[in-house]
């Protein structure tokens, strides 16, 4: 009886955990939160605002996260928050109620460069010793994997203890210390870039006491999609990852602006290219806006230019940016919704957008694709390994990590796979890579056939949970069904172009390249009859 009592335990035990499986690997984010101590944003001669970049990565593991400067830290201000992470980059921490608050914190801390040993040397608490600094270097050992670096940057030594544990090492081609070490509440990191930042990434799943893991996976993006690409090359890539079974994101912008003679070209004054991209729907395509005319002002090329960043003085644009984003989102999202084209997310054009557009964002749609710009006032991005949901800047963040296809760059390919060796050390990871229609599709194949080996999961966007709001537009996504709804009084009145209209155009055609050829036959007999003449003239 007692054994029939505790196999039914078990069953019911199991059972849960199969229909709540997620819940192991994210409870952790349910009502914790994160305080991060700083005293500078970014490195000397460095745009990159590290602490924006690191608040945004902690809500992956917690439902709040507040940066502090360290000046301002008042006592018992710790308190409030489940772990602590100070971020140091030259100056000396000398807040002495800070350093006795956290000498006496029993929750987890995260250290992050410099100075370390002014923590060290105040608490007395910890056995490993801060010994060094070293410029040389080269390589970061995690696990089974090794990252080769460029030498010359600054890296802490510290010294182990019988009570710490090496989490990853450090070399500079003679010696070996650590890179992360961890004794008692205290992780401690010698240096992060956010260009090799996964492996603190990875380390925050341990520090946090993660030990289950979604299945890692990557999208496909297929970038710059306006109305003057060549149908038949978006034709050819849908069908090739339609016949590879490989879901893929629609980066659309629906309005070109001619830049020669500034004519507008919306997606519905080409007929052919909605029934492409419906086309590409059909195969397996997610579309996201990207953009609206991919430019900003006369002197930009659409698809080439910002659009919502003044790149060429480096400054966020002189608009009123919650007027400027809701204006070109709405009509963006009414061309593509009228034409039987539905966007499920949005994709700022380079990724320049400040975090005060993203906000704006935010309020329209569930889902962002791309990389995260981390500084507000200079053009600056970096991405993550890991979905990012639910922070002050956004409802859900999918990150681009592993680059593009590029022309120009005959290791374009390997620089990709290279970039999924390095992610796929993060459990759990999510990533992806974009590719321009216009180039050799055996490009592309090359790499879908290489996650193919790796066995790598695709992401499906649409049959994730995402919603487009604005107006009387909604969009909605789950399973994979996309349904919308819209007020269609306010739709623009369509121009039906008839079969009729259609031959009266390409006649015009004819007759126009009819009356050129007539009049450069015209201009030719002109000549020579004119030159038959002078001839006649001089012989009398």
């Amino acid at each position: 009886m007692m054994y029939k009592k505790a196999t039914i335990v078990i069953l019911i035990i199991l059972t849960v955990l199969n229909i709540f499986p997620s819940v192991i690997s994210t409870n952790v984010k349910e009502d914790t939160s994160a305080l991060i101590i700083y005293e500078n944003e970014n490195r000397f001669r460095y745009d990159e605002n590290i602490i924006n970049h690191l608040k945004e990565l902690l809500y992956v593991f917690n439902s709040n996260v507040v940066e502090r400067y360290i000046n301002s830290y008042e006592q018992g201000d710790i308190s409030k928050y489940d772990s602590v992470f100070i971020i140091n980059i030259q100056n000396d921490i000398a807040n002495n109620e800070f350093l006795e608050d956290l000498s006496k914190y029993e929750n987890k801390i995260y250290w992050i460069g410099d100075k370390i040993q002014n923590y060290l040397d105040y608490s007395n608490k910890y056995d490993i010793k801060h010994i060094s600094q070293n410029n040389n270097i080269t390589r970061l050992i995690y696990k089974e994997n090794e990252i080769v670096i460029d030498g010359g940057y600054s890296f802490n030594i510290v010294e182990s203890s019988a009570k710490s544990s090496t989490i990853a090492t450090m070399s500079d081609g003679y010696n070996s210390y650590p890179y992360i070490i961890n004794e008692q509440n205290l992780y401690y990191i010698s240096r992060w870039d956010l260009g090799n930042g996964y492996i603190l990434a990875d380390s925050l799943n341990d520090f946090y006491y993660i030990n289950k893991f979604n299945e890692g996976e990557i999208f496909v993006r297929i970038e710059d999609v306006h109305p003057f690409r060549d149908t038949e090359d978006l034709r050819e890539v849908a069908d090739y990852l339609y016949t590879e079974n490989v879901p893929f994101i629609i980066a659309l912008i629906p309005t070109y602006v001619d830049h020669e003679t500034k004519t507008i070209n919306t997606l519905d004054m080409v007929p052919e290219f909605i029934e492409t991209i419906q086309y590409m729907q059909a195969k397996g395509g997610t579309v996201i806006l990207h953009g609206y005319t991919h430019q900003l002002g006369e002197e930009e090329i659409s698809g080439e230019g910002y659009e919502f960043w003044d790149i060429e003085n480096n400054v966020p644009i002189d608009e009123d940016i919650e007027t400027y984003i809701r204006d070109r989102v709405l009509s963006g999202l009414r061309l593509c919704i009228e034409n039987g084209i539905y966007p499920l997310g949005f994709e700022a054009p380079h990724y320049a957008m400040n975090i005060d557009g993203y906000k704006v964002l935010k309020k329209y749609f569930s889902t962002y694709v791309g990389q995260f710009q981390n500084n507000n006032k200079k053009f600056a991005t970096s991405t993550f390994p890991y979905i990012i949901r639910d922070s002050d800047t956004f409802n859900i963040f999918i990150p681009e990590n592993l680059g593009y296809i590029d022309k120009d760059d005959i290791f374009a390919v390997e620089k990709i796979k290279e970039n999924f060796e390095k992610l796929s050390m993060v459990r759990g990871y999510t990533g992806g890579f974009f590719y321009h229609p216009y180039l050799d599709i055996d490009y592309l194949k090359e790499c879908i056939r290489f996650f193919r080996d790796k066995d790598v999961k695709f992401l499906d966007l649409k049959s994730m949970d995402n919603y487009v709001k604005i107006d009387d537009i909604n969009i909605v996504s789950k399973n994979g069904k996309i349904e919308c709804s819209y007020d269609e009084s306010k739709a623009k009145p369509k121009v039906e172009i008839s079969k009729f209209d259609l031959v009266v155009k390409d006649i015009n055609d004819v007759v126009i390249i009819f009356i050129i050829v007539v009049l450069v036959l015209f201009f030719i007999i002109f000549i020579v009859f004119r030159r038959i003449n002078t001839k006649k003239f001089k012989r009398r």
